[in-house]
């Protein structure tokens, strides 16, 4: 039961983060450059990370997806750690 709905779910994980579009204009205002680029990169990563997940047949796609998580949590680390957490 828990795969039947993978591509449906998976489209809307998908979608929840990038509703962060909504607030794009107060992000792109306060971060740097450098800031809002790495936010980018990150969102970016885990998208096509996301292809990855669905492609069941290629294999070790699901060690190739989590690569692709891994970097953009770090993506997003960063961010906070370099460009959030000093003007905090």
């Amino acid at each position: 039961f828990v795969r039947r709905f993978i591509k449906a779910s998976t489209l809307c994980y998908i979608i929840m983060g990038w509703l962060i579009i909504v607030a794009i204009k107060p992000l792109y205002e306060n971060l740097t450059g450098h800031g809002f680029s790495l936010l980018l990169a990150g969102g970016i990563l885990y998208s096509v990370g996301a292809i990855f997940f669905l492609w069941e047949k290629l294999p070790f796609n699901h060690a190739i997806w989590h690569l692709f998580v891994l970097g953009g949590s770090a993506m997003m680390f960063f961010c906070v750690l370099f460009y959030v957490l000093p003007t905090a």
